[in-house]
């Protein structure tokens, strides 16, 4: 606890850190590395940031994207693509978001 906040727990992948294999994890994951397998945070939200790229499925809360991504994402609320994403494969979300600028070539299936 700091300054009588709960900071919530999460995970970073740097840059300079490459995983081929799956990731399962109980708190919130922010990638800018690079990730060649399925990432399962489904109670947790899922940032790929400028540097990342994943390729594989990833079940996520939410999911934001600024980097690459070749693969499925399966949200249980929203997914953000950014101005800066490269995002190629198949949605399932609650709701989506695609900045100007980005590059996006998916399947998109929206729930209620």
């Amino acid at each position: 606890m700091e300054n009588g906040i709960v900071q919530e727990e999460k995970t970073s992948i740097s840059s300079s850190t490459s995983i081929v294999g799956n990731i399962k994890a109980e708190e919130h994951l922010i990638i800018n590395g690079t990730i060649k397998g399925n990432i399962e945070i489904r109670d947790f939200n899922l940032f790929i940031g400028p540097s990342g790229k994943v390729e594989g499925e990833a079940h996520a809360k939410n999911v934001r994207i600024r980097g690459q991504v070749k693969g499925k994402i399966n949200a249980k609320g929203k997914v953000e693509i950014t101005q800066e994403a490269d995002f190629s494969g198949e949605i399932k979300s609650k709701s989506i978001s695609v900045e100007s600028g980005a590059y996006f070539d998916a399947s998109v299936q929206l729930g209620r």
